[in-house]
């Protein structure tokens, strides 16, 4: 390397736990919901934490969300969301 060179190398290395989970809803390829959650920690527990979190975000928040998302659903049969 030059001394005017301004790159550096990075190494990564992956310690610690992960969980990851993947989430297909519908029969038909243009009416499918496609989700994949992964999640971290130094520690399994704190993976599952972690998990567990996102898991309810996706259930309270996203789930809702994608589901009324139908170009087939007439406009009446949408369901509430609990948005703020």
């Amino acid at each position: 390397m030059s001394d005017d060179d301004d790159s550096e190398k990075v190494t990564r290395t992956d310690v610690g736990a992960s969980i990851e989970a993947s989430l297909k809803r519908g029969n038909d390829p243009r009416d499918q919901d496609k989700v994949k959650i992964k999640a971290k920690g130094e520690t399994a527990s704190e993976a599952i934490d972690e998990f567990d979190e996102l898991l309810r975000e996706y259930e309270e928040e996203y789930g809702t969300r994608l589901r009324n998302i139908d170009p087939d659903r007439e406009s009446g049969a949408v369901q509430e969301t609990d948005e703020k």
